[in-house]
């Protein structure tokens, strides 16, 4: 089996890194063929991965965070192939929430082995449209969540901050959700799912989701399966700043289908724009800020296979 191995050397902890030359040891001991390719800008992940899939790689390993393995899928499904290389992913990165779907496998250089072994199973994807910085038509592949409200800004914030990359993800995306909720003003949207309007006003966050956590931890779709062909898809109205942390917490624990006002849906096509006179929602697609409302979001239902 050819592997293709794609890596964003800039993700994860100082001991993360520190354990790489370990990690890729083990994966040339448990493949025949390996081909390295590490990214050193924003935008060179859905390229290299591309890359890897049309020079003959029978798999490819996203290792970083959530925004690594997003722009990984990108790729493999924009090579144009009509059988796409199985996908597998090392998490290496502040959020590492779509790793929360599935067992953790200990220690990190145990990893490459269990990939080698493991059958492939069917995998989701979402296609995101969008309207990006520039005003911009924008479209993407996605492996997790994407999502709009509160978590646009949150996002946003995370990966421009000039300080705390010492926090472990988890808090850092806490610190700066705290700080968004805080000054946050409720984005007024319309929401269709599979072409029925099911919500027009205020939202605190709507999460399009394939995997069920989020922000670090926050497990804010608790039914959602990776490979059952729709997605689970969360509307927070709008509330005040103080029901808003609260929310938070019950989301962190997976206990906020208990709220009567959050809806839980599921749907095959997402599409949101906003209401007139209000500002379009940041956006947030597996831990990046790609743009804003309005946006439609659509499964692809196995699109790839995922050996786990």
């Amino acid at each position: 089996m050819k592997l293709g191995l794609l890596r964003n050397p800039v993700a994860g902890s100082a001991r993360a890194r520190k354990r790489w030359p370990a990690l890729l040891s083990a994966f040339r001991q448990a493949f025949d063929t390996v081909e390295l390719a590490e990214t050193d800008a924003a935008d060179d992940t859905a390229r290299l991965a591309r890359h890897l899939a049309l020079d003959g790689a029978d798999l490819v390993v996203a290792v970083g965070g959530d925004g690594t393995l997003g722009e990984t899928v990108d790729g493999l499904l924009t090579a144009g192939l009509s059988s796409p290389p199985h996908f597998s992913f090392v998490m290496q990165g502040t959020g590492s929430d779509f790793s929360r779907n599935f067992p953790a496998v200990s220690p990190i250089e145990a990893v490459p082995a269990a990939i080698a072994a493991a059958p492939a199973r069917p995998l989701d994807i979402g296609l995101l449209t969008c309207v990006d910085v520039e005003g911009r038509a924008y479209q993407r592949h996605f492996v997790n969540i994407a999502s709009f409200g509160v978590s646009g800004p949150t996002v946003k914030a995370v990966n421009g901050a000039s300080r705390g990359h010492w926090l472990p993800g988890s808090l850092r995306f806490l610190y700066h959700a705290v700080r968004e909720i805080l000054r946050y003003r409720p984005d007024r949207v319309r929401i269709r799912l599979d072409g029925e309007e099911v919500y027009a006003g205020g939202i605190t966050v709507v999460a399009v989701a394939n995997g069920g956590w989020f922000g670090g931890g926050m497990k804010v779709a608790p039914e959602a399966d990776t490979a059952d062909g729709r997605f689970d898809v969360v509307i927070v109205p709008e509330k005040s700043t103080f029901a808003i942390l609260r929310v938070m917490h019950r989301i962190y624990l997976g206990s906020h289908g208990a709220d009567p006002r959050i809806l839980f849906r599921r749907a095959k096509l997402v599409e949101v724009e906003p209401l007139e006179g209000a500002a379009p929602a940041l956006m947030d697609c597996d831990g990046e800020a790609p743009g804003t409302i309005p946006a439609r979001f659509e499964i692809l239902p196995q699109a790839l296979q995922l050996k786990i």
